[in-house]
Order: structure tokens, then sequence, then C-alpha cells
């Protein structure tokens, strides 16, 4: 018998559900084994340790089976199987209980019975007994086989679920209101990273709000998200920390850094 296979929707999820963002288009995947679907949770875990609370996309894993279809989230930096709360007792649920469930592995199972071949009769060409040969795998293999690798993950989602979190906050010092406020209408203005589809732009206002916009074709602006910064100092050397929280660098003038992107001024 062949093995399952599902299909499997990811949504605000990049190929492989190894990132997260609004420009993820949902992609369709109509034949998903269960090796494969695993990969994916085990990435989604590694996704949701670092979101914050002002991440803008919803990214979930959807998964339609034989019998229903489940739908799967991030929530408080950890996977979220949505509808099984009460029944896996709590909203912290590793892939290798998402699998067991999703897999009938977790309701209660009855251990088959060793078949035992039966010698046949006797015949004038002896006493020798004789099996039939097996017309597949017996399905007890199957399961034992299913039960070997859902132990084999244990390992790897225990050790997902209890390493420390991810500290994405970068280590700076909050400048005085007044030095921020000047920090603020020192480098206000309008900065792009280009022009061309994909290239981004950037506005600093002199009360603190950023607006980060992504360029569609003929510089039409396909996304924009809006964040609150302040001034901060680094080492000495001057940025605006941002809400997320990031810290965008004052390279010069009329440069920025923000996310590891270059942006020039084009406007004050």
């Amino acid at each position: 018998m062949a093995a399952p296979t599902y299909s499997v929707t990811l949504h605000h999820l990049a190929p492989g559900a190894k990132a997260a963002g609004l420009g993820y288009a949902d992609e369709q995947l109509p034949a998903v084994t269960p090796a494969q679907l695993v990969e994916m949770l085990y990435a989604l875990g590694e996704v949701a340790l670092g979101l914050t609370i002002y991440e803008p996309s919803t990214p979930e894993i959807r998964i339609k089976t034989d019998r229903e279809v489940v739908v799967i989230r991030t929530r408080y930096r950890r996977l979220c199987f949505v509808g099984r709360e009460t029944q896996l007792r709590g909203e912290d649920h590793s892939a290798t209980m998402i699998m067991a469930v999703i897999s009938g592995v977790a309701e209660p199972a009855i251990v088959p019975t060793v078949p035992v071949a039966k010698p046949s009769s006797a015949s004038p060409m002896g006493s020798r007994s004789f099996s039939p040969p097996s017309s597949g795998i017996p399905e007890w293999v199957k399961l034992a086989v299913l039960v070997v690798l859902s132990l084999a993950a244990a390992g790897t989602g225990v050790w997902l679920l209890t390493k420390p979190p991810k500290n994405l906050a970068p280590n700076f010092q909050l400048m005085a209101a007044a030095d921020s406020s000047a920090l603020l209408a020192k480098t206000a203005g309008e900065y792009r990273t280009g022009t061309q589809p994909g290239d981004r732009r950037l506005v600093i206002g002199t009360d603190g709000t950023l607006r980060i916009a992504k360029y569609g074709p003929a510089q039409a602006i396909a996304e924009e998200v809006i964040r609150t910064a302040r001034g901060v100092s680094q080492n000495g050397q001057p940025g605006l920390a941002t809400s997320d929280p990031y810290l965008m660098l004052i390279k010069d003038a009329d440069a920025v850094v923000l996310y590891g992107q270059v942006y020039k001024r084009v406007a004050p």
C-alpha cells in the first residue's frame, strides 16, 4: 500500500515554511509525504521563535487529510494546533504530537497479532510445510515503522521545544528625549534602496514614524508597513530603534542601514 500523502496549503509562508511575511502568496501542495510535512512543521517552529507581536503576517499550514482539514498556526512563539487545545492539553504543540493526531496514532490503537503460518497438510512430496508467498507488507509492519519514525522525531521535537529562545533585541542605550528629537529631525526624509520592483522605500518622520514600503511594477507601492522609532546609541554610534525591535544605524548624512539593507537619501 502506498504511503499516505496530504494536500497542504502554505499561507504567508515561503516555500518549505522557512520564512514568514505578507509578500508570500498562498502555495498549494497537492501531494506532501509525512516526512516532508514533518520538515515543514519543524521549519515553522523555527520561524515562530523569531516572530514578535508586531508581525503583520499570519503564517499557517493548512493540512487536508482523508478525514478532515486541520490548521497549524503560531502562537506565543510556538506551534498551535487550532481546535485541539483541549484534546492536546494546551496550546504548545510539538511537530511530533501534531503528526500523531493527523496520522491517527494519537487515538487508542489496537496492537495487531502477528500471524503465524500454519503447516500445510501432508502431500506425496513429503512432510515439509509450505506457506504461500505474501501479497504485500503486513499492516503491523507498517504500524511499527510509523511508531519508530515518531520516536526518532520525538528527540528532535523535545530539543526544539526546550532550547532557549533566540534574543532578537539588539543591545543599545536610549537617548534622552531632546537628543532623540534632534536625531530624528536630522535624519528625517525619504530614502530608497533602488527603484526597481522589489526595492524598498523608507520615509522617516520627525515625530518618529517610519513608513517602510516595497516597490512593485512602475514604482507602484506593493506593500507598506508603519513602525515607530526613537534615538539610541550603540557603542557610541547613533541609531534609531524601531518597535520590532530592530536597530537602524545612521551610516552617514545620506544613508541608513535597516534589516541589513542600505537606504540612500533621495529627499529631505
